[in-house]
């Protein structure tokens, strides 16, 4: 009995993960912003850490902004739209069983001392994020004149570079947010999303949160829908 108890509250705990991720996520934005918007450039840099794990010693200001901005469109894939997207298709255990492929890919990834399971764990992440990534990018445009962008740009955008990125998902949102909010992301090295029409600077961060807020927001009013639906087909 207090097995199954604790079954139920892991599998609740899982599902209330998104929620968490998604507050966390825009403050972490935020708290790069404040950075940036007090000309502290270390500051901004060491909050950074909160999203990437790229070496920021040498980044400028103009990268520390597209690096913020690349980090919350993917992570709100990752953290957020993903687990809501297999919580409404296969319930708690389906967003307890995202987490856990998610959470194992983060620990060793495609390299290190288990290299071959490394790569298993890669690339059934990859596999899961399939349909999440997509999701949220198309999430991006549609509600892109909620947080002042583009839809009409951010779909062009999405749809010429959301295969420049070396992870087949990660360039699904983030190109739709360089397009959405008229932005060139640039990783010096791997790759450049989208066309420079507004300047990076705190503001584009703050256009950013904003889009998290309301693109999650959409997609736990989404996963909701699609749950009472298939509960009233049964």
């Amino acid at each position: 009995m207090r097995a199954g108890w604790l079954g139920v509250a892991f599998l609740y705990g899982v599902a209330l993960k998104p929620f968490f991720a998604w507050r966390m996520l825009a403050e972490a934005g935020a708290t790069v912003r404040r950075a940036l918007e007090r000309e502290d450039l270390e500051a901004a840099r060491e909050a950074l850490g909160s999203l990437v794990s790229r070496d920021r010693s040498q980044l400028s200001r103009e990268l520390i902004v597209a690096a913020a901005i690349e980090s919350l469109a993917e992570n709100l894939s990752d953290s957020v739209v993903a687990p809501l997207c297999y919580y409404a298709l296969f319930g708690l255990p389906g967003a307890a069983l995202y987490r856990l492929a998610n959470t194992f890919d983060s620990m060793i990834g495609y390299h290190g001392s288990y290299e071959h399971l490394g790569k298993a764990a890669a690339r059934l992440d990859d596999t899961l994020n399939l349909l999440p990534s997509r999701l949220t990018a198309l999430l991006i445009i549609a509600c892109a004149r909620l947080y002042d962008g583009d839809q009409r740009q951010a779909w062009a955008i999405w749809r010429s570079d959301a295969s420049k990125t070396e992870s087949p998902n990660a360039g699904q949102p983030m190109a739709a947010a360089a397009g959405a909010l008229g932005l060139r992301l640039e990783k010096v090295g791997h790759y450049v999303l989208g066309v420079e029409r507004r300047s990076l600077t705190p503001s584009a961060i703050k256009r950013a949160e904003q889009m998290v807020w309301w693109v999650g927001g959409c997609a736990f009013l989404c996963a909701l829908v699609v749950r009472v639906l298939r509960r009233r087909v049964r």
